[in-house]
């Protein structure tokens, strides 16, 4: 039976998604329409998503010499851009079965690197047109907690995806696909500096993987049970995702306005994020107990059974 062409697009489009509720909402909205609309029409080219990623890392250089002249409504439009390549190059991966760990460790190194020059690039010209270097306080203090609201989210988002996908911690996942993909470079011989990189990473993933099990022992929770508890937050969890810090920073860039930006990262989002921390404390409380009923109701049917 052929499908609908309509029903075949959403297909595609889905596809090119990690999960709609992990998705931030400015994603979902703008962000990754858009970019599945161009990735659809390159995505059967020789295209390769570290090249979209290379686009976007120029973009978002652009955008920070824009800045650093104080031009931000130009940097906030280059900012932009790097954003929708930055959406766009996991879109590719995902429809081209493309994606490798050195791809995401590259994906993960220009983000990083992107966001240190913007952040530079803002507060020079910030501290330009105010005449004072005082205003660095506010821009480091800015950019510090705008990352750090990013590996929250992104830590949830993962062990959300890890969960209802019923697969292992993502961290363990990584590792194991990262050595499989350098025990392949290995094999072939050459690509010297691939392999160093990965080499590097799986050191990082490892020392990650064993910090993160003495800290917490992860237990199993049946998929469905850990969905019904966590859906709902993790979508509140997704405004302090990248995608919506940089969104926030473009909009204030365009109207010339980022320190009203940066006010918003260090105070209100900061509250924001104890808020979501109890929340989350609470709901975990109550998958626990949850969890703790479902296993003594199976163990009593089976008492029954016997």
């Amino acid at each position: 039976m052929r499908m609908d062409p309509l029903m075949t697009l959403l297909e595609e489009y889905r596809k090119s998604l990690k999960m709609a509720e992990v998705e931030e909402v400015i994603d979902l909205a703008l962000n990754r329409p858009i970019a599945f609309g161009l990735v659809r029409l390159i995505y059967r080219l020789p295209i390769t998503p570290n090249q979209i990623t290379f686009l976007s890392l120029v973009s978002g250089l652009v955008a920070a010499y824009y800045l650093s002249l104080g031009l931000f409504a130009l940097g906030g439009i280059w900012y932009a851009l790097a954003n929708l390549l930055d959406c766009m190059d996991g879109q590719l991966a995902r429809l081209q079965h493309s994606g490798t760990p050195l791809g995401r460790l590259v994906d993960g190194v220009v983000d990083w690197i992107i966001s240190v020059a913007v952040f530079t690039g803002l507060g020079i010209g910030m501290a330009s047109l105010a005449g004072t270097a005082g205003v660095w306080y506010l821009v480091v203090a800015g950019g510090l907690t705008s990352a750090f609201h990013a590996i929250v989210f992104d830590y949830y988002q993962q062990e959300y995806l890890s969960a209802v996908r019923g697969e292992e911690n993502f961290l363990t996942r990584e590792v194991t696909k990262s050595q499989g993909e350098f025990a392949r470079l290995q094999a072939e011989g050459g690509q010297p500096f691939r392999k160093i990189v990965l080499f590097l990473y799986l050191q990082y993933l490892r020392v990650q993987h064993r910090s993160q099990l003495k800290k917490s022992p992860t237990r199993q929770y049946p998929p469905d049970l850990f969905r019904q508890y966590n859906r709902g937050i993790l979508r509140w969890w997704t405004f302090l995702g990248a995608t919506t810090n940089r969104s926030m920073l473009i909009v204030a860039g365009i109207l010339g306005q980022p320190e009203v930006f940066l006010w918003v990262v260090v105070v209100p989002a900061n509250l924001y994020l104890v808020a979501m921390v109890l929340w989350q404390r609470r709901i975990q409380r109550a998958l626990d107990d949850a969890l703790h009923h479902q296993l003594e109701h199976q163990s009593k049917e089976v008492g029954v059974g016997l």
